[in-house]
């Protein structure tokens, strides 16, 4: 900044001087703006003009704009460093959270495990139960059959005994009983 102001301040010195050295145009002639006999109080003005808008700037105007600037940026790491520490602690939600999804999976599978044994053990206790009433009526199935068998059996031989008797009784012309 201060290279800047010596630069121009030679520079709106030497002004006055250099337009004082042109010469004056006729009255009356052309544009009273183009008129060279204004040029050194028109660059007088100028200077004292641009000067002040230089001050104003650079003392009030530049500074608050800086000072928005400085606090933006402190406005903006702020909500960056907020930002990062939410970042941080979802991450880190994220993890208990996928932790308490795994322990509950275990926890879950353990569960189904023992249920799995005990409807395992069920199941066999209700299997030979079963297995147990099922040879029971086997065996009261079998005797039913052998106490049929036999009374088949009799009969068979009382009707074979009868069917003898009937066909010698024929042949014969004898009667002849059968004991069965």
């Amino acid at each position: 900044m201060r290279i800047f102001r010596n630069r121009f301040g030679i520079a709106f010195a030497a002004l006055p001087v250099l337009f004082a050295a042109l010469p004056a145009q006729a009255e009356g002639a052309g544009l009273p703006q183009l008129d060279t006999s204004f040029y050194p109080e028109e660059m007088f003005w100028l200077a004292i003009t641009f000067g002040l808008l230089y001050a104003l700037m650079s003392m009030i105007a530049l500074p608050r704009v800086a000072r928005t600037k400085d606090n933006r940026k402190t406005v903006i790491s702020g909500e960056l460093e907020a930002a990062r520490t939410a970042n941080d602690h979802a991450k880190a939600t994220s993890a208990e959270v996928e932790k308490s999804l795994g322990e509950a999976r275990m926890r879950a599978q353990a569960h189904v495990a023992d249920m799995i044994a005990k409807l395992e053990e069920e199941t066999a206790a209700h299997s030979g139960a079963q297995e147990k009433e099922l040879a029971r009526k086997l065996r009261a199935v079998e005797a039913d059959i052998a106490v049929a068998r036999e009374a088949a059996l009799k009969s068979v031989r009382k009707s074979a005994g009868d069917l003898a008797a009937s066909v010698a009784e024929k042949a014969a012309g004898v009667k002849i009983q059968v004991n069965a």
